[in-house]
């Protein structure tokens, strides 16, 4: 009798800490996903679950980022231009940015998994994000 209730008081201390830890890292993953949809692909690495995934899903990670992140510049655009035709120009500048950051992104997922993906294949601030 005092073998099973030490064995049952185990079994729920091991679930207990199963929860805690992924409950853990539910929540790092939330505050992870969180940030791609708020397009803050410059904050990604910053999250050590980000720093521990492989490289392919840190590419989708951070491409998903800045598409994002253009979604949002491309509304604020318009909407500027609507009030200012001429205005918009740096906005326009980091759009371009964003853009050529998303093509160099998608070369890589092809890349990646047929590991032909090199440092020098890619600008440094992509590479540092991805790396």
């Amino acid at each position: 009798m005092v073998v099973c209730e030490t064995m049952e008081r185990e079994k729920e201390e091991k679930e207990s800490k199963s929860e805690e830890h992924e409950s853990g890292y539910f929540e790092r993953q939330m505050d992870i996903d969180a940030e791609i949809r708020a397009g803050e692909w410059q904050n990604l690495k910053k999250f050590k679950t980000y720093r521990q995934r492989s490289r392919q899903w840190k590419i989708i990670a951070t491409y998903q980022a800045v598409n994002n992140r253009l979604n949002q510049l491309v509304k604020m655009y318009y909407e500027i231009l609507r009030d200012n035709p001429r205005g918009g120009e740096k906005l326009l500048q980091d759009l371009r940015k964003l853009r050529l950051m998303q093509e160099f992104l998608l070369q890589c997922m092809v890349w990646e998994p047929k590991g032909q993906l090199k440092k020098d294949m890619v600008p440094k601030e992509i590479w540092e994000l991805i790396e």
